[in-house]
């Protein structure tokens, strides 16, 4: 029932129940429900959560004495992998108006931000695999964030920003492959920026983003 009675309803206690400890069975069937090849064996599947990826690796840098990244070197890995993401989500239906600095770095201040908002990305849970990098948020009676004063505004395209640019700088070739857990798969479906995720991925005709078959409900995890 939890402590003195009460409920606990937040997502990150959802997270650990669901996922902390998996046995080597476990990390292979989710990860093989992910998109992961039948034949990757569980010593290869890595899973960390409440990951502060792009934090940790500048902080890496600073304590093996290598310099980190620039605003100017992040800024621009953004415009060669995203070079048509605000044209993309001001043409897609459902979101908000953007501000002038949403998801444009074409001034000083805003590349500022751009590595502001990368290095202070949390995602929920990580699996890592050979060659791919799942990355997964985590929902339980509650959206998707939006804060619009960043230049990555929205969460689950600031997430596959972040892991995408971090796959880059570190040069492990990787696949970034998002995912979602809720309480309803129907409910999830219909948030915008998921439709948003799904879209790119067939638009592009790019492996990354979001599949639809990464739209999971908490029950499905635990059944697996």
């Amino acid at each position: 029932m939890g402590i003195l009675g009460i409920r606990n309803r937040t997502e990150n206690w959802k997270t650990v129940e669901h996922f902390h400890c998996l046995g080597d069975d476990a990390k292979i069937r989710i990860a093989q429900k992910l998109g992961e090849p039948e034949d990757t064996p569980p010593e290869k599947i890595n899973i960390e959560l409440f990951w502060y990826g792009m934090r940790d690796y500048i902080d890496q840098l600073g304590n093996e004495n290598q310099p980190p990244p620039t605003h100017q070197d992040l800024a621009e890995r953004y415009r060669c992998w995203f070079p048509n993401l605000r044209k993309d989500i001001k043409e897609f239906d459902g979101f908000r108006d953007l501000n002038d600095a949403n998801y444009d770095v074409s001034k000083p201040e805003r590349e500022y931000t751009l590595r502001r908002n990368l290095i202070h990305t949390e995602i929920d849970i990580v699996l890592e695999t050979q060659d791919h990098l799942f990355i997964g948020q985590a929902k339980h009676e509650s959206g998707f964030g939006v804060d619009g004063k960043d230049v990555l505004v929205h969460q689950l395209i600031r997430q596959y920003v972040m892991a995408k640019i971090l796959v880059d700088l570190t040069r492990s070739d990787k696949q970034v492959i998002s995912f979602v857990v809720g309480d309803d798969t129907d409910k999830m479906n219909k948030y915008v920026q998921v439709k948003f995720m799904l879209d790119q991925r067939r638009r592009y005709k790019d492996q990354g983003w979001l599949r639809k078959g990464n739209v999971l409900s908490w029950g499905k995890i635990k059944e697996l």
